[in-house]
């Protein structure tokens, strides 16, 4: 088996996709402006990347044809499969605001739906495999999300702002009272209330919502006052439009990544990026979107709590040279390396599985047989049973692995 094998990776067209940040990051064309949202490196069904140089052999079927040694014992007894899919996120408007279901909730939601018979392709389903979906994502550029509840005397001093509006009023009553006794009870009211708002009084903040943000005077800060605009505009009648008043807005600098647990609701707004996650599809959606969206479910599956965003920087660099961002699931870890002509790190046998791909320059790595040079956008995938690997070059490198 090789150390090394260049990945063939697919481009996913959302209509939340942006027309550059792919195109130009890969340095290909893109004339019909399509908007090119997420390219996907692994063995996911949906789109699992192909190995170059074995006439595009899907990276899926290469792995259950030499499972031990692509994955390697311990992986695959646990998995049986490629843990992690590992994306490339291109934003050009916001994403859905969403969660992902526990291991033990996307299992009993996969059963479940298998036995209604429902095609786990249809728009309707929630759940499409049995894996939760824990996730992290690195700002390439900029990057704008939401995540996590405000507390709710911050929630309703927001919602405060739009005076007396039938239905609202009794809501922030009902959430005022309930958070004397728990404050998770108090954001479960409140998001069960202000997603199934009559339609009359969801208009009516809509309405009021961009005066509101236009207002200095507001006690919104810069950043809800930017996005509860943008988003009303962009989501005419959506409720979901709203958010920025009750969850939290971060962005993210270059080189800083947010980790998202399961159960945890958050929306991607605007920005290109690295996406790491469990290798699963399975999304809940409470708004900003067309798809299918499943109030019930959403708040079967969410943790109703306040938490504040916690951006992630890596940490010193391992005893390769590899700064990793500390998370807790063991499906992935996401690293990072930079390389310059004095540098170089060497992945000892064992690493793998690892994929490999270029944010800058231009990487080369050998095994004492073989060599392969990866540029921008390029990357590689790294068997458990690959040999000891140097990569030297200029550039950075980010690196997908398990958490070990």
């Amino acid at each position: 088996m090789k150390s090394f094998y260049k990945l063939s990776n697919q481009i996913r067209d959302y209509s939340w996709g942006d027309s550059h940040y792919i195109p130009d990051f890969l340095r290909v064309e893109n004339p019909e402006e399509k908007p090119f949202a997420e390219m996907w490196m692994g063995a996911h069904p949906l789109a699992p990347s192909r190995l170059e140089e074995m006439d595009s052999l899907n990276l899926s079927e290469f792995i259950s044809t030499h499972e031990i040694d692509t994955l390697g014992p311990d992986i695959s007894r646990d998995y049986g499969r490629l843990p992690y899919l590992f994306k490339l996120l291109a934003a050009g408007e916001s994403l859905s605001i969403q969660a992902h279901p526990s291991k033990e909730m996307a299992e009993e939601g996969y059963r479940r739906e298998d036995g209604a018979g429902i095609p786990r392709d249809a728009p309707e389903r929630n759940y499409r495999d049995d894996n939760h979906k824990p996730e992290i994502i690195m700002a390439i550029t900029d990057f704008t999300a939401m995540i996590g509840f405000r507390k709710p005397d911050d929630i309703l001093k927001s919602f405060s702002e739009f005076g007396q509006i039938e239905g609202l009023t009794e809501l922030l009553h009902r959430v005022e009272n309930v958070g004397r006794i728990s404050s998770s009870d108090a954001l479960r009211a409140f998001f069960e209330g202000i997603l199934t708002l009559e339609e009359q009084a969801t208009q009516n903040l809509l309405n009021s919502a961009c005066d509101i943000a236009r207002e200095d005077r507001s006690c919104w800060d810069s950043l809800q006052r930017q996005w509860v605009s943008q988003l009303v505009s962009s989501f005419p009648g959506d409720i979901g439009a709203l958010a920025p008043l009750f969850l939290h807005v971060a962005v993210l600098h270059p080189g800083e990544a947010l980790y998202q647990p399961a159960r945890a609701l958050h929306a991607y707004l605007e920005g290109f990026g690295l996406e790491l996650m469990a290798n699963s599809d399975n999304v809940l959606r409470g708004g900003l979107t067309k798809k299918h969206i499943d109030i019930p479910e959403l708040m079967n599956v969410l943790k109703f709590e306040s938490s504040s965003p916690g951006i992630l920087k890596p940490d010193m660099p391992d005893s390769i040279g590899i700064r990793h961002f500390k998370t807790p699931p063991r499906e992935f870890s996401l690293g990072l390396a930079d390389f310059d002509t004095d540098q170089s790190i060497n992945i000892p046998v064992g690493s793998g599985p690892e994929i490999v791909l270029v944010l800058e320059g231009e990487l080369l790595l050998q095994d004492g047989v073989s060599e392969l040079i990866l540029r921008r956008g390029e990357s590689a995938f790294i068997p458990w049973k690959a040999a000891s690997i140097k990569i030297t070059g200029s550039g950075r490198g980010a690196f997908a692995g398990v958490n070990r």
